[in-house]
């Protein structure tokens, strides 16, 4: 274990843990970008546990002090400034590229092999039956949000990526209704106070969803239904391959799920992009073939 992240540490013993320490170590977790910067004082405060009950933690996962852990952190960078290893000279770019791609699916495998095939037909149906679907994302999160709902629209109406640009949450989320559904991009980094978003909309009976990755220990707590996308890369930056198949198939899905409606919306759609002369519709029509791409 001692050459383990907090992060792994915390993962392998998390079940085992009491609730005041997995409130402790879900904090820790749900601050990795700021936890070199705190004291071990200001680490109970914020979790609202006794300073001992850091102590007790932090030597149940293998550390002296709470000083060794932002040694560790500030050594790794695991959650700041993305670093990497410098790539061996004279190394092929082809071993590079192989990596990549076994990384990508690995974790595509592992991502679908954790989904509960009843939890994913459960949200296909929610958001194909709701009346609104709010999609939240902050960060890298509101770019795969962004693409989850141009997805998603394409299939149905009434398809909102929040925040605005500009704006706050409040005004919307006092709109949410409980025949919506909310969808939380929540890869991480993301921010602090976003779990305490989804409790509340758990309390108030809001349909939430959560999509999130493989590092997030608790995301039960906050939502009804979650997935977990592993996004390790291989150098300096995740990948999102997986969190991009997920969206792929949840938009195909949510299509089948209502076939005749979202069929009856895209030739809409298309009707309208040729109305607009928005798109190269030969090419959007016709498409290339393989054999064209061989040529």
């Amino acid at each position: 274990m001692q050459d383990q992240s907090i992060e792994l540490r915390i993962k392998e013993i998390y079940e085992q843990l009491s609730p005041t320490q997995q409130k402790l170590a879900s904090c820790i977790l749900n601050h990795q970008g700021d936890i070199a910067t705190y004291s071990a004082t200001e680490l109970s405060k914020l979790a609202g546990v006794s300073k001992s009950a850091v102590t007790r933690l932090l030597q149940r996962l293998g550390y002296r002090d709470f000083g060794e852990v932002k040694k560790q952190v500030r050594a790794a960078r695991r959650w700041g400034a993305p670093i990497a290893q410098k790539i061996p000279e004279g190394e092929p770019l082809s071993n590079i590229f192989q990596d990549y791609v076994k990384c990508d699916q690995a974790n595509i495998q592992k991502t679908l092999e954790a989904i509960d095939p009843k939890n994913y037909q459960t949200a296909v149906q929610w958001i194909s039956q709701a009346q609104k679907v709010y999609i939240i994302g902050y960060r890298n999160n509101h770019a795969l949000g962004l693409h989850l709902r141009q997805q998603l629209t394409q299939c149905r109406a009434n398809v909102s990526l929040l925040p605005v640009p500009g704006q706050t949450l409040g005004e919307e989320v006092a709109s949410f209704t409980k025949e919506d559904v909310v969808i939380i991009m929540g890869i991480r980094r993301r921010p602090a106070w976003l779990k305490n978003l989804m409790s509340t909309l758990k309390l108030n009976g809001i349909q939430l969803i959560y999509i999130t990755d493989h590092a997030d220990v608790n995301p039960h707590e906050v939502s009804d239904l979650h997935f977990s996308c592993v996004v390790r890369g291989v150098s300096a930056f995740d990948s999102y391959a997986s969190v991009m198949n997920l969206i792929s198939m949840i938009a195909n899905s949510v299509y089948q799920e209502s076939y005749n409606e979202a069929h009856v919306r895209i030739q809409k759609i298309e009707s309208t992009y040729q109305i607009l002369n928005e798109l190269d519709m030969a090419a959007l029509n016709n498409g290339a073939s393989l054999d064209d791409m061989d040529e």
